[in-house]
């Protein structure tokens, strides 16, 4: 199961052997003697929480920080103790990340050469040859992407396959992806894998490193899980089950949620042949305690419900009422006065002052005033509370935003709004980039503020999510909403079916 010796084993074919690695950061073990390998044609998924030493022994990998100890081969060459990215690159290893370093103003003929190099006739460049080569690393994906196309133009989804090619044209033996999925719609997201897969079947080495557990069942042959710099696991992914990988990467055993059905017999929140700009005739209605997921592809109009509901975008026709009285906020102001809280996609961009304290970011929204701001230590004492409260690591009111995981960002602005108990608390992909254990106790304080009689709307493209979390769903296609799913006909399946299905 979890600790297979067949599956920690070494057996001499590995693609990539990393023995012992350490790295200390002044008095904190990072890693600490870490074993890691990865065998050719396979897709090994590299898990943990934020902290558990991913991204240290991917840096380590690449060369950009020196390791403390321990050895890394690669197709059986050794990479000296203070390697560097080129070393590594010439062992046949290409990183793509989030930001996968593409340059958008020029084409992707050009971006591949960038790595593969540009050939040359007389001293000039060959265009031609580098229009060959990208051509030949993007046949190899069966992929038709012009290769004269600039880069800004294309898709996230078809930029991540250009980086991919770019590998490819350096003949790169082993690809290590930061999630790769993140920016991707469904759709997308199955044409990536099936590349992905080819690759794999062509005998190159993928390590894909992912919050989503979904995708890593889907996709990964075996699973390598490390927690506080160590490594605590090793399955291969048909041996092991979701709740036994969580419970390596968390440290305990960790309940699943109980998803119960509810009613709306006593409507609360109403949508009443609602239109906006991206919304068509669109009724439905919400009562309190429920976690209302409202899902959709790209496009579907599903996000618009959030945007009309904190006062981000006009309501063209229909009513909205709340508690039997017309709602139509004006502005976020508006909505806040009006009972409603809003958590944006982008935490860092629209959900938060990064360069402020946790305490500061707690108490942004103007509700007290602002000679509220000056109480400092009443409001350092209630900052303090809220964090035990809701699990934020460290509980220090004064550490900066920035400074946070991405699991414990999020956290802060959740505390933000849940602290106070709203009537209506509207989320946008509350877990995007966040981990798996800060992805279920972020679940468990949506279901606490719903049993404490608020209304919590989830909009999001994550369908495993609502599936987690949500005791209703509407699915939104073409600006109206499809299907309005009960508890237990919620599935993935029939989620992405009733997104896709032809109107």
């Amino acid at each position: 199961m979890t600790n297979d010796p067949e599956s920690q084993s070494h057996t001499g074919d590995e693609l990539l052997d990393i023995r012992g690695i350490r790295k200390v950061y002044g008095g904190t073990v990072a890693l600490g003697g870490v074993d890691f390998s990865v065998r050719s044609g396979e897709i090994h998924a590299l898990l943990g929480e934020n902290g558990a030493g991913k991204s240290t022994l991917v840096k380590l990998l690449a060369g950009i920080e020196p390791r403390d100890g321990g050895s890394i081969s690669v197709g059986g060459v050794t990479l000296g103790e203070s390697h560097d990215p080129q070393d590594v690159d010439d062992v046949g290893v290409a990183f793509i990340h989030q930001q996968i370093g593409l340059i958008g103003d020029m084409t992707v003929a050009e971006n591949i050469a960038l790595v593969s190099g540009y050939p040359k006739r007389v001293g000039l460049i060959d265009w031609s040859a580098v229009a060959r080569v990208a051509i030949v690393a993007l046949q190899r994906m069966s992929v038709d992407i012009d290769p004269r196309e600039v880069v800004a133009n294309l898709p996230v989804s078809a930029q991540s396959i250009v980086a991919i090619a770019r590998a490819l044209a350096r003949d790169s033996k082993l690809l290590i992806l930061d999630e790769p999925t993140a920016t991707l719609t469904v759709a997308e997201v199955a044409s990536l894998f099936t590349i992905l897969r080819r690759l794999r079947d062509e005998g190159v080495g993928i390590v894909l490193i992912s919050h989503r557990l979904d995708e890593v069942r889907a996709l990964c042959d075996r699973v390598t899980v490390l927690r506080d710099g160590e490594v605590v696991g090793v399955a291969e992914m048909s041996k092991i089950s979701d709740d036994e990988v969580i419970e390596l990467i968390v440290g305990r055993r960790v309940v699943g949620l109980e998803r119960i059905d509810t009613t709306a017999a006593d409507p609360f929140l109403e949508f009443i042949g609602v239109r906006s700009r991206r919304l068509r005739d669109v009724s439905a209605c919400f009562s309190r305690g429920e976690v209302v997921g409202v899902t959709g592809l790209v496009g579907s109009g599903h996000t618009e419900i959030g945007n009309l509901l904190f006062g981000q975008a006009p309501l063209v026709a229909g009513r909205i009422t709340i508690a039997g009285g017309d709602f139509r906020p004006a502005d976020p102001v508006d909505a806040i006065k009006g009972g409603i809280g809003f958590v944006p996609g982008d935490r860092n961009g629209e959900g938060a002052a990064v360069d402020l304290s946790v305490r500061e970011n707690l108490y942004l929204n103007p509700k007290e005033g602002f000679f509220a701001l000056l109480r400092r230590n009443p409001e350092a004492r209630r900052a303090r509370a809220t964090l035990d409260r809701f699990d934020v690591r460290p509980p220090e009111p004064e550490t900066v935003f920035s400074t946070l995981s991405g699991g414990n960002s999020q956290k802060v602005v959740l505390a933000r709004w849940l602290a106070d108990q709203p009537e209506v608390i509207v989320l946008n992909d509350p877990t995007a980039a966040v981990d798996i254990g800060a992805r279920h106790e972020i679940h468990r304080m949506l279901r606490m503020a719903a049993d404490a009689g608020s209304l919590v709307i989830v909009i999001t493209s994550d369908m495993e999510e609502i599936e987690q979390v949500c005791n209703r769903a509407l699915v939104c296609r073409a600006g109206r909403v499809v299907a309005d799913l009960r508890a237990s006909q919620i599935s993935v399946s029939e989620l992405t079916r009733y997104s896709l299905e032809a109107a």
